[in-house]
């Protein structure tokens, strides 16, 4: 269902050849309106269609009786029914904020992190994680962490209530993979779509020059370690520089956990968006659920997408 209802956006072709439509993965939970805000923003700063989605999953355990209630003929209709015409009061009130805007509303039945791994293949999706509840965001199972997962293409978690902003800031983990190279496209063209700029952070932890262990900062085995990510990360942007030459973006190279380094330096320069790729070497290797982006995404304050 999602290929079908995705794939037919006009002059939009398969991930990474243009800005791809924007996915609300909507629960009807508290960090909803955070979704909702920063997923409406982004469809209209690219021109791009908005798809309102929530996923009817009727085989849960909802009262005391929940095998009768959910194996009534009637009951998934009647939830379908009651979430869509929710979905279609809030589509509503985008169009009269978005005038140019075109929003879907979309209520599949089945399981959320499935579904929306789905629609992950031909959207860009963005889904809420609590900013207050601790023990949720750790939680594996957690429908947030299993898209950002195992989903295909770019997955934005945004925080719960998270006011309004624009990309301005955009600090991004850079490593000269493949993978990173995504991630410095996605922030770059971010930052282009508002007028922004990037940080793009490189971290390290043990390196080795002419068979020695480098620990000694401010050594000139350390100016060398230092410069050869320099000159990688800068390799690594040269394609998005050149898509985006009036993006001011900065190299920063720091010594430390990969994970810490992003988000000191998100917190340092103010960031309004955290960008990371799925997987890396080096500095951001393993960047997959249960390292690196995990950690980056249970912890920022901030929205932050993984690109895949």
């Amino acid at each position: 269902m999602a290929e079908d209802v995705l794939s037919r956006q006009s002059g939009q072709g398969p991930q990474g050849s243009g800005p791809l439509p924007v996915v609300a993965a909507l629960d009807g939970s508290s960090h909803e309106d955070a979704v909702i805000e920063w997923a409406a923003a982004t469809a209209a700063r690219h021109g791009v269609r908005l798809h309102l989605v929530h996923v009817v999953e009727v085989g849960v355990s909802l009262t005391p009786y929940a095998v009768i209630a959910t194996e009534a003929p009637w009951f998934g209709e009647q939830l379908e029914a009651t979430t869509r015409e929710r979905l279609d009061g809030l589509a509503a009130g985008l169009r009269e904020r978005y005038p140019d805007l075109e929003v879907r509303v979309e209520t599949p039945f089945g399981s959320p992190p499935a579904v929306l791994v789905d629609f992950s293949e031909h959207a860009t999706v963005v889904v809420g994680a609590s900013s207050h509840d601790r023990l949720e965001r750790l939680v594996l199972g957690s429908t947030a962490l299993a898209v950002v997962a195992h989903g295909h293409g770019t997955v934005v978690v945004v925080p719960e209530s998270l006011p309004p902003v624009e990309p301005h800031r955009v600090v991004v983990g850079a490593d000269g993979s493949d993978a990173g190279a995504r991630a410095v496209a996605h922030a770059v063209a971010e930052a282009a779509s508002v007028g922004g700029r990037v940080s793009a952070v490189t971290a390290w932890t043990v390196e080795v020059e002419d068979g020695v262990v480098v620990t000694e900062p401010g050594t000139e085995r350390w100016s060398r370690v230092e410069g050869r990510l320099l000159e990688s990360v800068r390799e690594a942007l040269a394609g998005a520089r050149e898509a985006h030459p009036e993006v001011p973006v900065e190299v920063v190279v720091r010594h430390g956990k990969p994970a810490t380094a992003l988000l000191d330096v998100a917190r340092e320069q103010g960031a309004d968006l955290v960008v990371v790729g799925r997987r890396g070497r080096g500095g951001f290797a393993g960047l997959l659920m249960g390292s690196v982006s995990r950690t980056v995404v249970q912890r920022s304050t901030v929205p932050v997408a993984v690109v895949h």
